[in-house]
C-alpha cells in the first residue's frame, strides 16, 4: 500500500453488530472530517480518478477486506483485526451468506444472499444517532425484536435500497440521512437524497408475533453456528445447512402456496402487507421472478415465508414437523401421491438430512409398505435407501428363511394372518429395510420360500392394521441390531446343509426309550423331523427332505399338540441330536438355535401377545389337564396359540407320574430308572463294589431285567458266571440236591447265588421231581426218599 499508514488523533469504537462503512462513516463524523479524508489516513484509495474527487467507500469492502487493508486499519484506529474484520460480511461466511473470496462478492443463489445495500430499523438508527448493524444486510433480516417492527425496505423518499450505491466521500456523513447520490444531471455530487431515515414508517408487530419468533429463531441460529432446536434436537445441523432448509421451504411457500393459504397460516396484518404491494414497484417485479429463489426483496414477504417455513421446522420432532408439513404439499398439490420421496430434490441444493426425514414423515401415509420399509418412515429419522446390494447380502447371511418365533408371534395379528405364513415374509422384509433390493430379490436371498407377490399381499394386509407403525419400527430395529451385531449362526450355510440324515428312525426309538416317551406313529417321527429341521435350518418344517405323509392341517394340529407332549428330558434329547447333526456336518462352532434379543420391541404397540408374559408354572399345570391342552391354557391365560407353543418349546412341562401300564408301554420304568442310578452309580455298584444284579434290584428297587436293559444302554459288561442274570440258564439237578437237601439251603438263597428269583428256582426244582421241604423235623428225610425215587425213575444214581 503506496500511502503510508497514520494512527487516528481521536478513536472511536464500533457498536456491538455494527458495520463497516457505519463505523467508518461515524468515525468521520467524529472527526468532523470529510469521509473520503478519514479513507487517507486509513491508508485506503481515496480518490476516484475522475476529476480528483474524493471517493466515498465501496460497497465490497463492507463484505470482505484484504489483509493489508484490514491491518491498515487496525493500526490507525487501535482495533484488534478481529474486530475489523466482524464489522464485515466475511464474519457470517458459510453461517448465514457464501462469499466469493475471489472476487469478493456474495453469492445470491444461495442462502439467501443479498449483494448490496440494507434494510433498516428507524428506531434503531434513532436511538445510536445512525449506526447500522451488520445483520441488516443479511437476507435474513427482515424484523426488529427490540421495537416491535419490520425493517424498512428503501428509503420513503427516493425509493432506493439505502447503502447499494457508493456514498460521497467529499462530505462530512449524516449516516441516518438516505445517502443515496441522485442521479439527475447537475446534482452536486456532495448531495445526496438527505431524507431522514428514522422517520421512516414501518409495520408494528405486537409483542410474541410470529414473524419477531422467527426472526429471533434466526439470528439465534447465526450467532451460534448451529441449529439444535424442534426437528434438529435429534441431529443438531450447522446453521447453513438449517438456514438452507428454511429457504427451501420458504422458496416454495412464496412460489406455490396459494394465498388463501398464506393467509390461513399467517396473522392478517403481515398476510395485507405481502399481498399490498405495488405492482409497479421494482420490488414487486423483482418478487414476481421466481419469488423465493433468491432473497426476497421485500422484508414483509421475507417474513411470511420464513415463518411458515419456520411453524414447520419448530415442531418438537420430525414426524409432528412432517405433519405440519403434509399440509403445506397438499395444499401446493392437488394429491399428495404425485409426489415422490425424490421431490424435494428441486427445492434446492445441500439440504439437510433432517428435512430430508421431514419430507418423508410427510409423505409416509402415501408410499407403498415396502417404501415404508426402505425409507424408514416410523424411525425418528427416515432417510432414503442407503444400502448396496453387498450389504443386502451380507445381512442376508444374518437372517432364517422363516423369521425368527419370538419375534413372529409379536408381530403377528389375531386373525387374518396365520404365523406361518407371516414368517418368511417378515424375514424377506428385513432385507428391504434401508435398501433398493426388490421383493423378489429379496425372497430370493433367503431361499426362495415366498415371493414378491405374497410379500406385497402380506403387506399391505398389515398396513391396513392399527399395529402397521409398530411393525415397521420394529422390523428397522431389528435390520439395524443385525448390521451391527455378530449373529453367531450362519443361516446361508444352514440352508445349504443336507438333511437327508436328520434324526434317522433307530435315533428316535432311542431317544423314546431314553426319555419315556410314547414313539406314536410314523406320522409323528416325521413330525419331529421337519420341527427339528425348521429349528436347525431356519427354513419351512414342510420343506424337510422325505417330508410327503404330512398335510398342512394334521402338521398344524399335532405342531400344537406336540408343544404339550414334549417334555423337558424330550427337549433336552432333541438339543442333543441337534448338536450331533451340526457335527457330523462340520458346523462346530455355532448354536443350534439363536434369536435376537425382544428387548428391541420395548415400547412398541404390537399385535401379538408376548410369551414372556406368561405365568409358566401355571401353564404346565394347565397343559396337564386338558385333552387340548394348548387352546385350553392359551383361553385361560388370555393369550394366544403360538404364544404358549412357544413358552412350552422353552420351557416344556413336566410329564405326570404314568400308569403302570403307560410305564410298561413307553419305557417310563426303564427311564426312571436311568435318572435314579445313572452310569455313574451302575458302575459304581456293579464294578467296582462287584455286587451282584439281584443286589442291584434290592437296593434300588428295579427288577434284574430293567437294569440289565439300563446296563446294555451304558455299555456295561456284565459278568460271566451265577450271579449273573440268564433268562433261560439251567440248573443242574445233583447241585440243587446237594444244595437244597443235603445241606439244607432255602431256595431265596440258592435263588440269589445264581442271580435269578426265587420264583424262577422253585422252578427248577420241580422240574426235577425235588419236593419242597415242609415245615417240622420231618421234612428233610421225606424230601431225601423223594429225590431218591425221582433219581431211579430217571435213570440216574445218588
Amino acid at each position: 500500500m503506496s500511502t503510508r499508514v497514520r494512527t487516528l488523533p481521536i478513536r472511536l469504537a464500533p457498536l456491538p453488530g455494527e458495520a463497516l462503512d457505519s463505523w467508518l462513516e461515524a468515525l468521520a463524523r467524529r472527526l468532523d472530517s470529510p469521509l473520503g479524508e478519514v479513507l487517507h489516513h486509513l491508508g485506503l484509495p481515496s480518490r476516484t480518478g475522475r476529476g480528483d474527487h474524493l471517493r466515498g467507500i465501496p460497497p465490497d469492502w463492507t463484505i470482505l477486506l484484504g489483509a493489508d487493508q484490514t491491518a491498515a486499519i487496525a493500526h490507525a484506529s487501535g482495533l484488534d483485526e478481529r474486530t475489523v474484520t466482524a464489522m464485515t460480511l466475511a464474519h457470517y461466511a458459510e453461517r448465514a451468506l457464501r462469499i466469493n473470496f475471489e472476487r469478493r462478492y456474495v453469492n445470491r443463489w444461495v442462502l439467501w444472499g443479498r449483494g448490496a445495500g440494507s434494510r433498516f430499523c428507524p428506531d434503531c438508527l434513532k436511538d445510536s444517532s445512525g449506526r447500522w448493524q451488520l445483520t441488516w444486510r443479511l437476507g435474513w433480516s427482515f424484523a426488529c425484536p427490540l421495537h416491535l417492527q419490520l425493517l424498512a425496505d428503501c428509503c420513503p423518499a427516493c425509493g432506493r435500497v439505502p447503502r447499494q450505491r457508493l456514498r460521497s466521500g467529499e462530505v462530512v456523513p449524516h449516516p441516518d440521512l438516505c445517502g443515496t447520490l441522485s442521479s439527475r444531471p447537475g446534482r452536486p455530487p456532495s448531495g445526496g437524497c438527505g431524507f431522514d431515515l428514522t422517520q421512516t414508517r414501518t409495520l408494528r408487530l405486537p409483542a410474541g408475533h410470529p414473524a419477531l419468533s422467527a426472526q429471533e429463531r434466526l439470528l439465534e441460529v447465526i450467532d451460534a453456528n448451529t441449529a439444535s432446536f424442534g426437528a434438529y434436537a435429534l441431529s443438531p445441523q450447522p446453521a447453513a445447512k438449517a438456514l438452507t432448509d428454511i429457504r427451501a421451504i420458504a422458496g416454495r411457500v412464496l412460489a406455490d402456496l396459494p394465498e388463501q393459504n398464506i393467509k390461513s397460516r399467517l396473522p392478517s396484518d403481515i398476510t395485507q402487507e405481502h399481498f399490498a404491494a405495488d405492482l409497479d414497484s421494482q420490488f414487486a417485479m423483482r418478487a414476481a421472478e421466481r419469488p423465493g429463489f433468491m432473497a426476497p426483496p421485500r422484508a414483509v414477504s421475507a417474513a411470511a415465508a420464513v415463518t411458515i417455513a419456520l411453524d414447520v421446522l419448530e415442531q418438537p420432532d420430525v414426524h409432528q414437523a412432517g405433519e405440519r408439513m403434509r399440509d403445506l404439499i397438499e395444499a401446493m398439490r392437488d394429491e399428495l401421491w404425485q409426489v415422490s420421496v425424490t421431490s424435494i430434490d428441486s427445492w434446492g441444493r445441500g439440504l439437510s438430512p433432517v428435512l430430508n426425514a421431514v419430507h418423508l414423515a410427510a409423505l409416509a401415509p402415501s408410499l407403498r409398505p415396502s417404501e415404508q420399509l426402505r425409507c424408514r418412515t416410523p424411525s425418528p429419522m427416515p432417510r432414503r435407501p442407503v444400502k448396496t446390494d453387498r450389504d443386502t447380502a451380507r445381512r442376508a447371511r444374518k437372517i432364517p428363511s422363516m423369521f425368527w418365533p419370538s419375534w413372529t408371534v409379536r408381530l403377528a395379528p389375531a386373525s387374518g394372518t396365520y404365523p406361518r405364513t407371516l414368517a418368511p415374509v417378515m424375514a424377506a422384509c428385513l432385507l428391504i429395510v434401508d435398501g433398493r433390493t426388490s421383493l423378489d430379490d429379496a425372497a430370493r436371498h433367503l431361499g426362495a420360500v415366498t415371493d414378491g407377490t405374497d410379500m406385497s399381499r402380506i403387506m399391505q394386509r398389515l398396513e391396513d392394521q392399527q399395529y402397521w407403525p409398530g411393525i415397521v419400527a420394529a422390523l428397522i430395529r431389528l435390520a439395524d441390531h443385525l448390521d451391527a451385531a455378530d449373529v453367531p449362526i450362519d443361516y446361508q450355510r444352514r440352508r445349504r446343509l443336507d438333511y437327508s440324515g436328520l434324526l434317522p428312525h433307530d435315533h428316535w426309538q432311542d431317544i423314546c426309550r431314553r426319555t419315556g416317551t410314547a414313539p406314536g406313529s410314523i406320522r409323528r417321527e416325521l413330525l419331529v423331523r421337519s420341527l427339528l429341521f425348521q429349528r436347525i435350518s431356519g427354513l419351512p418344517a414342510n420343506t424337510v427332505p422325505g417330508r410327503h405323509d404330512l398335510d398342512d392341517a394334521y402338521f398344524r394340529a399335532e405342531t400344537v399338540r406336540f408343544a404339550a407332549l414334549q417334555t423337558p428330558e424330550l427337549a433336552h434329547e432333541l438339543a442333543e441330536e441337534a448338536r450331533a447333526f451340526l457335527a457330523g456336518q462340520n458346523v462346530r462352532d455355532e448354536p443350534v438355535t439363536w434369536h435376537p434379543p425382544t428387548s428391541l420391541l420395548n415400547g412398541l404397540d404390537l399385535p401379538g401377545s408376548d410369551p414372556a408374559c406368561i405365568d409358566i408354572p401355571h401353564l404346565h399345570q394347565l397343559v396337564r389337564q386338558r385333552r387340548n391342552p394348548v387352546r385350553h391354557a392359551a383361553q385361560v391365560l388370555g393369550t394366544s396359540i403360538e404364544a404358549v407353543r412357544l413358552a412350552l418349546d422353552a420351557q416344556p412341562a413336566p410329564a405326570l407320574p404314568p400308569t403302570k401300564a403307560a410305564a410298561r408301554a413307553t419305557g417310563h420304568i426303564r427311564f426312571t430308572a436311568r435318572k435314579e442310578v445313572p452310569k455313574e452309580t451302575f458302575t459304581r455298584l456293579y464294578l467296582d463294589e462287584h455286587r451282584s444284579l439281584q443286589q442291584i434290584a434290592a437296593l434300588t428297587g428295579f427288577s434284574r431285567r430293567v437294569l440289565t436293559d439300563v446296563a446294555k444302554e451304558y455299555g456295561i459288561p456284565l459278568r460271566d458266571g451265577p450271579q449273573d442274570y440268564k433268562p433261560r440258564g439251567t440248573i443242574d439237578r445233583d447241585w440243587l440236591i446237594e444244595q437244597y437237601v443235603h445241606r439244607r439251603r432255602t431256595l431265596p438263597d440258592l435263588a440269589q447265588e445264581k442271580g435269578m428269583s426265587t420264583a424262577n428256582m422253585a422252578r427248577w426244582a420241580h422240574t426235577h421231581k425235588i419236593p419242597f421241604r415242609a415245615r417240622g423235623g420231618a421234612s428233610h428225610d421225606a424230601a431225601l426218599r423223594a429225590a431218591d425215587r425221582a433219581g431211579t425213575s430217571n435213570g440216574l444214581t445218588a
